[in-house]
């Protein structure tokens, strides 16, 4: 195979539109397909450019066949006068099912010099023309260029194969790894892990956390908030950044080992019908909107549960799961809907809004000034 590149602009620029070359056959032309062909630029030669293969203006490939008539079996779909050979090929992208075309050079009989034929169902021909005024080109595959083939294990966690792939932590959170690079930005968190694999466990159990840099000798695991690809060329490093949850584009969808239940209407009952008529329908009192401003150290009721607000709280451990929400009530509402939960950690209420789920029912043992805590009471 050969490598090869080629800009279609440049194709014709180069002469597509330019005069036609001194024309001749060998007679060696139609006998096979040419084993390694070249992506030639402008108006394909006779014979030095039989056998190879031209880019249209719509990115199609043309393998081109000198002094030779259509193959057999196509079928004429249209001839169309045109002003040269580049015009012929832009007939042909813009007939529907146009695969091949047949060029006329010159004048003879009723065929006129211009004259481009149009067919379907082109392939390789066999069909010699016995002078120099036809030419024949159909539609062939895209060259291929020769690149490395790498083998890398599906599904590992362990450089140099990790990298590129996706690993979904404990959580459901899903992390793009890569290796030989790491964030390089600002951590807030330093442990000792055995594998990537762990670290990026130990990422997913933190709130906020969103990126990992492991360096694999030491086992250094980094933990930080960098929501983008790493930058840095590390040799020895591997890293992950967040891509948030699996099924993240389902609404319904949490970052935690359950699924949440569909939320029970409460306070609904259905008036008897009378004479045949449809009873109104009631729904459910709204929730009140519950604020850290308003409710601080106050117990309130969510669809029918209670819970302490200790605004200025953190839980961190025992995490059961987590989701963005628009509202500290909606976080509420999510927990009480959800196995196990009996705590929520809202953090960053006037920004990011993500609804942290625990199942601790004691008071949360952490201090920080951008989360609202709440537990089941």
């Amino acid at each position: 195979m050969h490598i090869w590149q080629i800009s279609v602009a440049a194709a014709f620029t180069l002469g597509l539109t330019g005069p036609v070359h001194a024309r001749s056959c060998d007679g060696t032309q139609g006998t096979t397909p040419k084993a390694h062909p070249d992506v030639i630029q402008g108006v394909p030669s006779c014979p030095e450019d039989d056998g190879n293969i031209f880019l249209t203006p719509d990115g199609s490939f043309y393998t081109m066949q000198c002094c030779m008539h259509q193959s057999e079996g196509t079928k004429l779909i249209a001839t169309v006068h045109t002003s040269g050979y580049d015009d012929c090929i832009n007939r042909c992208s813009e007939t529907d099912n146009c695969n091949g075309f047949q060029y006329i050079y010159g004048d003879s009989g009723n065929e006129k010099t211009g004259d481009c034929r149009l067919y379907s169902s082109a392939m390789f021909s066999t069909r010699k023309c016995g002078n120099t005024l036809h030419d024949w080109a159909f539609l062939t595959d895209p060259p291929v260029i020769e690149v490395k083939q790498e083998v890398q294990l599906a599904c590992s966690t362990k450089c140099p194969d990790a990298d590129g792939q996706l690993y979904k932590a404990k959580n459901k959170q899903v992390f793009h790894m890569d290796c030989q690079k790491r964030h390089g930005t600002a951590w807030f968190h330093k442990t000792e892990k055995d594998t990537l694999k762990a670290c990026i466990n130990s990422c997913a159990s933190y709130i906020g956390c969103q990126s990992v840099d492991f360096h694999q000798r030491t086992r250094q695991c980094y933990l930080g908030k960098h929501q983008g690809e790493p930058a840095v060329q590390a040799s020895g490093w591997a890293s992950a950044h967040s891509m948030g949850c699996s099924g993240a584009c389902d609404e319904n969808e949490v970052c935690s080992s359950n699924e949440p239940a569909e939320p029970p209407l409460e306070n609904v009952i259905p008036p008897a019908s009378e004479s045949g008529q449809t009873p109104p329908q009631f729904s459910a009192p709204a929730n009140p909107d519950i604020t850290c401003d308003s409710n601080n150290n106050q117990v309130v009721k969510i669809d029918g549960k209670n819970y302490r607000i200790l605004c200025g709280k953190q839980f961190r451990d025992h995490v059961t799961g987590y989701k963005p929400v628009e509202s500290f009530t909606e976080c509420l509402e999510l927990c009480g809907n959800t196995d196990n939960c009996s705590s929520v950690d809202f953090y960053d209420p006037h920004g990011g809004k993500t609804c942290y789920m625990f199942t601790s029912n004691q008071e949360p043992p952490y201090e920080h000034s951008n989360i609202w805590a709440a537990v089941q009471v």
